[in-house]
């Protein structure tokens, strides 16, 4: 259980806690029994809960892992005036980062750690700064995929579009639940932390509006590159469809006079004579000619 002191308070910091660490915790800290429980497990919805002396704050956070797959990641925090404690219950590359700048940074070390209500400011608008970069390559893969479907027609993208598809309902089912919960926090913080945190509070429900309404924007981008890929698909098959259905509609006068000429019978028109070949030929030739310009009176073709 690592642990760093800050200016009035002592910060410890729990990666898949066992039971021993946690009853430690939990008889340092003054913790409810039931919050202790928590802490032993991952919980599957985010939550803030307001005790005597300090409050308990379950939040979801997208991760993505080498696959470009984005899942929710939990991370636990008991807020106290004197201690502050974090739970990771899977790798968390933007909280061991935070750890290591408090760490070995003085300059950040004395501006994350002044207080626990601004630790947590700086923690949370860490995780928040994380989703927007997230995002800003979501939205360059958004961009140049819309480019390369209006310029290459020939190739189907619904897979890849599928894949992001996927992605942002793995963001937004991480976000979304964290709505109220920030809103809970917002009211509760006020009175918790006092009034010089009341800024604080609320910059962190704006970083979350911000990054809803960006996720909102690229499901609608999504959705609309689906439909017009979707519609220059149908398109391009019906292209096909048609140009092979002229082709065999023009072939047609060359199979009924081939199958014709081609009977088993003892007498047929124009066979015999020592130019039939080129009178057969030229009347293919006039029923393909005569076809081509059907298609064009018609304008199909």
């Amino acid at each position: 259980m690592p642990t760093i002191h800050g200016k009035n308070f002592i910060w410890t910091h729990l990666e898949k806690p066992s039971a021993n660490d946690v009853m430690e915790v939990a008889k340092n800290c003054d913790l409810h029994p039931l919050v202790a429980e928590e802490l032993l497990r991952p919980t599957f919805r985010p939550k803030v809960e307001v005790y005597d002396s300090y409050l308990y704050l379950i939040l979801h956070f997208p991760q993505f892992d080498a696959r470009d797959s984005s899942h929710g990641t939990e991370i636990d925090f008991i807020i106290g005036k004197d201690f502050f404690i974090t739970t990771q219950y899977a790798r968390l590359p933007v909280l061991e980062q935070f750890i290591s700048e408090c760490e070995t940074d003085k300059r950040k070390s004395k501006q994350y750690l002044s207080s626990t209500g601004e630790l947590l400011y700086h923690l949370l608008s860490a995780f928040f700064e994380h989703s927007f970069e997230e995002l800003e390559k979501m939205d360059k893969i958004i961009s140049a995929m819309e480019n390369v479907i209006f310029k290459d027609r020939t190739r189907d993208y619904v897979e890849d579009i599928s894949l992001l598809r996927r992605e942002i309902l793995d963001f937004r089912r991480a976000i979304h639940p964290q709505e109220s919960v920030l809103r809970s926090l917002e009211e509760e913080g006020k009175t918790f932390f006092g009034k010089p945190m009341r800024p604080y509070v609320s910059r962190v429900t704006g970083d979350y509006f911000r990054i809803w309404h960006t996720l909102e924007n690229h499901k609608e981008t999504i959705e609309a590159l689906h439909q017009t890929n979707e519609s220059l698909l149908s398109l391009r098959t019906g292209e096909i469809t048609k140009n092979l259905t002229i082709m065999a509609f023009i072939a047609l006068p060359l199979t009924l006079v081939a199958n014709i000429f081609g009977m088993n019978m003892s007498s047929l028109p124009i066979v015999g004579n020592p130019y039939d070949f080129w009178i057969i030929f030229g009347i293919m030739l006039i029923g393909i000619a005569g076809m081509f310009m059907f298609f064009k009176w018609k304008k199909w073709i």
